[in-house]
């Protein structure tokens, strides 16, 4: 079956294009922010404050959300040490664990430079995840710290890529694959995790979202996504596009230029996991800023 883009009403029109630079609507939400949170945004990187100013453009108060926003994400950061999540000797614990269990890799690029995320999801033996990451609050936490882990390895590769491009880059294109999903993935453990997971995290990285695949949907998904849907940002369900046939998929990637180098069947078995990338990101640049963009210091 044709792919369901699970779209809304409330998607922006003409959001703007990542390299864009900041506008100047954007650049007023930024400078008051700064008013707001201090001219250094309370140490928060360029790449996050970018995304955290668009990221609420579509809101009734733009300005609010993203000061709000900031600071959260600011506090969330200085919290769990973010800035040296990726430091082998900040590993979460268990995490050959977790890696082995639900396998995320990065496979190939598009030809805007958006890394193309793949999970294996309905692999996950689902009874020894939720024994080890489920069921109540510390566990849960490591999950999070987990999840925390690939976020922000994800975000810095975003950087190292988006200076190495010179061109500035803070989206994923990411493929679930739900081929193997059993009755044992939408059990009210794994449903909690989700809803756990789109809690913590969609305001803290928000606009990372390019567009999310989900292959090998069974029928049994359709109620698990009923269920978490309301809870994610209209703008970000826009970007879902639920598939029963991969090919689907490769289709729209012909027409983004996506090269991989793993194939969606290589994936689970070859593809390295994403802490294998963690060495390669130190040192860490700047985050790239398009030439002339007011960043409202002045």
């Amino acid at each position: 079956r044709r792919q369901v883009n699970q779209s809304s009403s409330m998607a922006p029109k003409t959001a703007p294009l990542e390299w864009d630079r900041l506008d100047e609507a954007e650049v007023e939400v930024l400078r008051t922010c700064r008013d707001a949170l201090g001219p250094d945004l309370l140490g928060l990187p360029d790449d996050l404050v970018t995304m955290l100013v668009r990221g609420y453009l579509q809101e009734k108060d733009p300005v609010g959300s993203s000061i709000t926003h900031m600071r959260e994400t600011a506090e969330w950061r200085t919290q769990h040490a973010i800035d040296k999540a990726l430091l082998p000797e900040n590993l979460p614990e268990q995490r050959d664990d977790f890696e082995r269990m639900w396998r995320s890799s990065l496979i190939g690029e598009d030809q805007d430079g958006h890394q193309v995320l793949f999970e294996s999801v309905g692999k996950v033996p689902a009874r020894e995840f939720g024994a080890m990451f489920a069921g109540n609050p510390a566990k849960e936490e490591l999950f999070l710290a987990h999840s925390a882990f690939n976020k922000e390895l994800l975000r810095q590769r975003n950087v190292q890529r988006s200076a190495e491009l010179q061109k500035r880059v803070y989206k994923i294109l990411v493929v679930l694959d739900l081929s193997g999903l059993s009755s044992a993935h939408v059990s009210s453990t794994f449903i909690t995790l989700l809803k756990t997971y789109i809690s913590r995290f969609s305001n803290i990285y928000p606009e990372s979202l390019y567009k999310l695949y989900i292959i090998n949907a069974p029928w049994l998904f359709s109620g698990t996504y009923t269920m978490i849907s309301p809870l994610i940002h209209p703008v970000t369900r826009a970007k879902i596009h639920v598939l029963t046939n991969p090919k689907y998929a490769m289709e729209d990637f012909a027409k983004m230029g996506v090269t991989l180098k793993y194939s969606f069947e290589e994936a689970y078995e070859k593809a390295p996991p994403l802490r294998a990338m963690a060495a390669n990101l130190d040192p860490l640049p700047r985050p790239f800023v398009p030439a002339g963009e007011n960043r409202a210091l002045a």
